[in-house]
């Protein structure tokens, strides 16, 4: 074999052990993402409320409960919706009613067949925060004072925004084809990397994509191979809505809700029944 052909089967062998180290490592580099994002509090949240056997009553995500005969108001109380506040005077007694089947002092009702179980020694003080935090984004609790970013909460809810992005727009939900295999959530580490400022968090509720990416070939053809792209909503959204939707995604970002559930769950650890 001459030198010169020796050299090209040289190169061509390293090219393919580099294309396969590219893709190991970019393979590598999903996961790991995937595994990241899935261990954000919320989503990890939804995963302890099915390991609990809590959407057998409360219905799939805890939207969409079953009937219980007996009961007040015919059902099992969901996350979500009017009945909240029937049953509930505080975020922390969402920690009461896991651990305890009801908060401190409330009595319940004997005439309902399906009665809310105590999970008080069989659940980590980790998984009743993340829990805790999960039923809170569902319900989306607590009043916003400010009225754009209340109105920004509607206009997600109208434009359908949570369906892709996850309650409160706080994840997780997959999307084969995608760099990380996922829709980044509005609270992710991705955001700073795909949203340089609110100019570009406009054009990608305006075009489906900014400008930036679209003169990169390389994002272009990262964002060709999604099945769930992300959708324009130029002449679909007045100015106004745009400007409210901006407001709400910096006021998820900026309101916690792992934090909150974590609060409330070394709470209501402490105290005993």
């Amino acid at each position: 074999m001459s030198k010169k052909l020796l050299l090209g089967v040289l190169g061509a062998l390293l090219l393919v052990v580099a294309t396969e180290t590219a893709v190991l490592v970019f393979h590598f580099y999903r996961q790991g993402a995937r595994r990241s994002a899935m261990l954000a509090p919320v989503p990890r949240g939804r995963r302890v409320a099915e390991r609990l056997g809590c959407f057998g009553c409360h219905g799939p995500g805890g939207v969409h409960p079953i009937a219980n005969l007996g009961s007040k108001d015919g059902s099992v109380p969901g996350w979500s919706g009017g009945t909240w506040m029937m049953y509930n005077n505080s975020p922390s007694d969402v920690a009461d009613w896991i651990l305890d089947g009801h908060p401190p002092g409330r009595e319940i009702s004997s005439a309902a067949l399906l009665a809310m179980p105590a999970y008080r020694g069989t659940i980590s003080r980790r998984d009743l925060g993340d829990l805790v935090a999960y039923v809170l984004t569902v319900q989306q609790y607590g009043w916003m004072n400010n009225e754009q970013v209340q109105e920004g909460r509607n206009v997600a809810l109208r434009a359908g925004c949570f369906g892709c992005h996850g309650e409160e727009g706080r994840g997780l939900v997959m999307n084969p084809g995608s760099l990380k295999g996922y829709v980044p959530p509005w609270n992710g580490a991705d955001f700073s990397d795909l949203v340089h400022g609110k100019r570009e968090l406009r054009q990608w509720i305006l075009n489906g994509v900014t400008d930036r990416f679209k003169r990169d070939p390389l994002a272009r053809g990262v964002l060709s191979h999604e099945v769930i792209k992300m959708p324009a909503f130029k002449g679909r959204l007045s100015e106004d809505d745009v400007n409210a939707l901006v407001a709400y995604i910096g006021w998820v970002r900026g309101n916690s809700r792992a934090h909150q559930g974590r609060g409330i769950a070394r709470q209501a650890l402490k105290r005993d029944r």
